[in-house]
């Protein structure tokens, strides 16, 4: 009847999930102790019994780790409160235990003891858990306390409105432990970017921009945005549309964490630069908490086609295959392999092979906007490169790179006609000289637009609230974005 007992260990590990850092193989290795623990409770020869758990003890250590030290606990427990004659022959389990963990430290199979003798081996390994991860392991052997203490009372039986009390009371406090729990434990605040990562790696552009409409804060989520106007051919007409902050909206710097490495990877494929984004992918992959990012796997087998690496190629493919959710995948990329002509003939691999430098170069050795102007020098085929290059110099307020860039290539096959905020800026660098925008066709609207802006500025010069009257009418522009941001 006391159901809220069993409950506990449960709560404790529904807690633990909300926290990106948990590996999911700690709950799945507590059920395979509790699993081994019930069945051993019903054996009910004690000689043999203690024998399975003596048994038992090394081989729950060998598949699930640090766990099997508190399956012996509650041998030892349970054995204890039984009174079994011989009782003592379950402590060789905690012996055995003891000795796996000190030889698996000694001989370096794992680095510390707290990996080995408690659960933080089911957290990230490089942090510490928070306190709630222990919960699951205590509370574990004081229910198994309570249950035996309790196990003769059954004042409950008969009497049904005393039941019903009792479940009504045991239900609102597990209600009340999650109400506190909750918001304690969960993880809310990243719910927005794993959604935005979700998108992006499903290429669901659309979905990314509608949820990046209103205020921004976040430069990842300023990233995940261009990232998608980018992929639609929409960032040099639309970015400023929205919450814009700086150049590090397109970029933002590298901290060598897994979540950072595997976005920047997919912001440097989206622009072509191949090399910087095989570099994203390798470090992604080696600073996943598990064992590798799949994610950054399937990378890797893009960039090597697109390099011509197809022994490479070829083994990462094989990797993949071996797995459940990406063997479909892994296997059509086998089509590329050793056929130059078909990775030309791909729209995502062709273009980027086409995009490679003429000359063998280190990525970034002359900065982001070198890499972009070394892969114009290749042709018109990625819009995209021209696109972040151009919205890099704005969001830096760059006007001289920006006039650089546009007088090189406008009236060219890579830009026959200015988008609507190279427009915007190039009225921003010549405000007093209309026959250069001229040279731009900058149109007529555009100019019309910026005259009524202007008139705006003039009149509420004093007015310390200018920026919010602004924004409602041309915070979608540059002049905006270059006065105000």
């Amino acid at each position: 009847g006391l159901f809220i007992l069993y409950v506990q260990p449960m709560l404790a590990l529904l807690f633990m999930h909300f926290d990106f850092n948990y590996r999911v193989q700690g709950t799945v290795c507590y059920l395979m102790m509790t699993a081994l623990l019930c069945g051993y409770m019903r054996i009910r020869n004690d000689l043999f019994r203690l024998v399975a758990g003596c048994v038992l003890v090394p081989v729950l250590f060998w598949l699930a780790g640090s766990i099997a030290v508190l399956f012996a606990g509650m041998v030892c427990l349970f054995e204890g409160l039984r009174k079994t004659p011989k009782w003592y022959i379950s402590l060789i389990g905690v012996a055995e235990v003891l000795l796996l963990g000190v030889g698996t430290v000694y001989f370096s199979l794992m680095g510390e003891y707290r990996w080995v003798f408690g659960p933080d081996l089911y957290y990230h390994y490089t942090l510490h858990p928070k306190e709630i991860i222990y919960y699951s392991w205590i509370c574990l052997p004081l229910v198994f306390l309570v249950a035996f203490f309790i196990r003769n009372k059954n004042s409950l039986s008969g009497k049904k409105w005393r039941a019903g009390i009792s479940c009504i009371a045991q239900l609102a406090m597990i209600a009340a432990v999650l109400w506190w729990g909750m918001p304690k434990y969960s993880d809310a605040k990243t719910l927005k970017l794993k959604k935005l990562d979700y998108f992006a790696r499903t290429e669901q552009w659309d979905k990314t921009i509608e949820e990046c409409k209103g205020k921004l804060t976040n430069f990842l989520y300023m990233c995940h945005l261009n990232m998608a106007l980018a992929n639609k051919g929409e960032l040099s007409d639309k970015m400023f549309n929205f919450d814009q902050r700086g150049p590090q909206g397109l970029l933002v710097q590298w901290n060598k964490s897994e979540n950072i490495s595997c976005m920047l990877s997919d912001i440097y494929f989206t622009m072509g630069a191949t090399a910087s984004s095989q570099e994203m992918a390798f470090e992604g992959y080696v600073s996943a908490m598990e064992d590798g990012n799949p994610r950054m796997l399937k990378r890797l087998v893009q960039t090597n086609l697109i390099y011509g690496t197809y022994p490479v190629a070829e083994k990462y493919i094989s990797i993949l295959e071996k797995t459940y959710a990406y063997r479909d995948w892994a296997q059509s990329q086998r089509k590329y392999l050793y056929n130059d002509e078909v990775v030309e003939s791909d729209p995502v691999l062709g273009t980027r092979r086409r995009m490679l430098p003429d000359r063998n170069s280190l990525a970034m050795i002359n900065g982001l906007t070198g890499d972009l102007a070394l892969f114009l020098e290749k042709g018109p085929a990625n819009s995209v490169a021209l696109q972040y290059l151009g919205a890099m110099y704005l969001l830096a307020k760059d006007l001289e790179g920006f006039k650089a860039l546009v007088e090189k290539y406008y009236g060219t096959e890579f830009l026959p006609v200015l988008p609507v905020h190279f427009q915007e800026a190039v009225i921003v660098m010549s405000e007093k000289e209309p026959d250069y925008w001229k040279r731009f066709n900058v149109s007529e609207t555009i100019v019309a637009r910026f005259t009524d802006y202007k008139k705006q500025v003039l009149a509420n010069r004093n007015n310390s609230a200018i920026a919010g009257l602004l924004n409602r009418s041309y915070g979608n522009t540059y002049w905006f974005y270059f006065m105000f941001k």
